[in-house]
């Protein structure tokens, strides 16, 4: 089944805060593999939108869909954990395990979500995603041993180990010098065309937006455009 994404009428505010005024309501779909690209002001609520949209935080109210299903239960805070399997979600800071080695912050995402994997495999496959992103003889370097481009590769290789059909870029180029930002663009491009997925990436480089996607989307004045490429 090709990916889709729905919104409705999903309402957010900063912080998921109930009394706070709402940042954004979004009605919107996107079907099959595609990179989508959302832009907007500093505040406008492009990170929390995406952390709505990829299941990190339940929306205020409102439903998101994927082909249909609910992620978030009705009540509480529950996830459909078949869905959540499926998503991919690589955060701005990284978010990177500093206790762990390059390879085992690889191979922790498999070893949740795929248990009956056995540990030779496990490992097999992360320093095959090492190699991947550009990171060959990794393995038992910390994070911190890492430059700031290198921990970003080891995030993107993170999010990717699982190879969802749902992946969420929050800002993957942000603080990184124009080469290293450069290099981490084309390996986005490289890595989602190796394997395509339903995608979306938040980002304020305009130069980076029209590289990446063919369909890029402002966040403004609380509802969701698409943005006309040839201004």
């Amino acid at each position: 089944m090709q990916p889709r994404l729905s919104a409705e009428r999903v309402v957010q505010s900063a912080g998921r805060i109930p009394s706070a005024t709402p940042l954004f309501q979004i009605d919107c779909e996107w079907k099959g593999p595609s990179l989508n690209v959302i832009m907007g002001e500093s505040g406008s609520g492009k990170s929390t939108l995406l952390k709505t949209l990829g299941g990190v935080w339940k929306p205020l109210s409102g439903t998101v869909l994927f082909e249909g299903r609910p992620l978030w239960s009705a009540k509480g805070f529950d996830q459909d954990r078949r869905l959540l399997d499926r998503i991919g979600f690589c955060f701005q800071n990284n978010a990177l395990f500093n206790s762990m080695t390059c390879l085992e912050n690889l191979c922790f995402p498999r070893s949740k979500r795929r248990p009956l994997e056995s540990d030779v495999e496990r490992r097999k496959i992360a320093a095959a995603w090492l190699d991947k992103v550009g990171l060959p003889g990794t393995e038992d370097l910390m994070p911190h041993e890492l430059s700031g481009g290198m921990q970003k590769r080891l995030a993107i290789a993170r999010t990717l180990v699982l190879e969802p059909d749902y992946i969420f870029f929050d800002d993957p180029t942000a603080g990184l010098d124009p080469i290293t930002s450069r290099q981490i663009a084309l390996l986005l491009i490289e890595l989602l065309e190796s394997r395509p997925a339903l995608s979306f990436v938040v980002t304020n480089d305009q130069d980076r937006a029209r590289s990446w996607a063919r369909k890029i989307f402002e966040l403004r004045a609380g509802a969701l455009h698409e943005k006309d490429l040839t201004t």
